[in-house]
């Protein structure tokens, strides 16, 4: 393809050799397989489905070296999965605010307190419990949920 007809989103890849481009394209599409968590055989014939294109749009990213950007919003819209980890495989770095920096500090503190009145942290299963109650505290403060792929 002509660097003068190259969109401005594709520039990056276009710098990659032939090969490269065809393999990023790859492991974008098996990233929105596991994200619509899709097993056996026919993967992309699957995906075709959930994406509700035909088999030869995918034929088409994959020998155009294209980056499927409107089926990676699709994904997810879908499955809820980062776009940033359906394009390069990275999840993003998280960033927390001082506010729930400190509130999450000071859940740990109170399940800490009460772990060591309760003498929970003297065995295996007070330590999970304690464990488990900090971990549900960092979710709800930071509204995740654990990812499925």
């Amino acid at each position: 393809m002509d660097s003068n007809n190259t969109r401005p989103e594709e520039s990056y890849i276009r710098n990659l050799s032939d090969e490269a481009q065809r393999e990023w394209v790859v492991n974008i599409i098996d990233r929105m397989c596991k994200a619509y968590q899709l097993e056996g055989k026919g993967l992309k014939g699957q995906l075709t489905e959930r994406l509700g294109v035909g088999p030869s749009t995918i034929k088409g990213w994959l020998f155009n070296r294209r980056i499927p950007y409107h089926a990676m919003v699709t994904c997810f819209k879908d499955t809820g999965v980062n776009l940033i980890w359906l394009l390069d495989g990275k999840h993003p770095d998280l960033e927390i605010t001082n506010d729930t920096e400190t509130l999450l500090r000071e859940k740990v503190v109170e399940h800490l307190f009460a772990a060591q009145n309760y003498q929970l942290l003297n065995t295996p299963d007070g330590i999970n419990m304690i464990a488990n109650k900090i971990i549900e505290d960092v979710k709800s403060a930071l509204g995740i949920s654990i990812s499925k792929i």
